[in-house]
């Protein structure tokens, strides 16, 4: 499958704007043959949302719901935005639209609230990290901070998940020679899912500004068993163009036994046993 990730700096706040945004990127990706595009975590939206998530929310049905729809019968596409799916509540949401219709949504549970983040003051969290289906590939979805909890991939991982998909509104910290230092940190997640899940991974994240924040770019493509190989400008916009193959996630699962011994029963029983524990003190 060939995909397509747009790095970018969303307008905060502006859903038209983005849109538009989305629809050239997609005309684009278009013409190229591209079959998938991933934009970055409330793409449609930006991120310092505050007192204005209502108002940039989507909502099932609505103006900007359509035109993603419209979007999608032309190529697949995967964008994150603020989703109010009832009166009062919404969710930061990754949605993958195809044919002309959304096929699946994931909504955000690991909401950051502290320090320059205060997700946990304008969103409710989701409870489901469920896999779904991308043309041939058994496909999950994880927003953000979500990708910094291993646990997490790893329920994808026991659904036999072979295309993961990471996006990200992740801020830049530390410029060095070599790239930013707190990106370190999601390419050895990167790293991890390629090797020890055998998943071939896909990190999208935003550049740009807001309220004084920069975030720096560096999005990447981890094959399955092989770890990254490709990899976005840091800082900048930049699109990035991966081959997803079929033939990488055999070949590390073939070459490692992780998937064939892994015993998710026993997992969940030392969980159990654990939680009970905790109970008793």
């Amino acid at each position: 499958m060939r995909i397509r990730a747009i790095q970018f700096s969303p307008a905060l706040g502006n859903v038209k704007k983005n849109l538009d945004l989305h629809a050239a990127a997609v005309e684009r990706a278009v013409r190229d043959e591209r079959q998938l595009i991933v934009f970055p975590e409330l793409s449609l939206s930006g991120y310092h949302l505050k007192d204005i998530a209502a108002d940039a929310a989507l909502s099932p049905g609505g103006d900007a719901w359509r035109r993603l729809e419209q979007l999608s019968r032309r190529i697949d596409l995967i964008v994150g935005a603020p989703l109010e799916e009832e009166a009062g509540i919404i969710r930061n949401a990754a949605l993958y639209f195809s044919k002309g219709r959304c096929r699946h949504v994931h909504r955000k549970a690991q909401l950051p609230n502290y320090g320059m983040f205060e997700e946990g003051m304008i969103f409710q969290p989701g409870d489901e990290f469920r896999a779904f289906r991308i043309g041939a590939w058994t496909a999950g979805i994880l927003i953000c901070r979500e990708i910094l909890f291993p646990m997490l991939a790893y329920l994808y991982f026991v659904q036999k998940t072979d295309l993961l998909i990471g996006i990200s509104n992740s801020p830049q910290r530390g410029i060095e020679a070599e790239g930013i230092s707190s990106y370190r940190l999601w390419e050895t997640m990167g790293f991890v899912f390629s090797q020890f899940y055998q998943q071939n991974y896909l990190f999208v994240n935003r550049t740009g500004f807001e309220d004084g924040i920069g975030f720096g770019g560096g999005s990447f493509f981890a094959a399955a068993g092989r770890g990254i190989v490709q990899k976005a400008k840091y800082v900048e916009p930049d699109v990035l163009d991966a081959e997803v193959r079929s033939a990488d996630v055999r070949r590390a699962r073939l070459a490692s036994c992780y998937l064939r011994d892994e015993q998710p029963r026993l997992v969940l029983k030392e969980l159990r046993r654990i939680l009970d524990a905790q109970d008793r003190l």
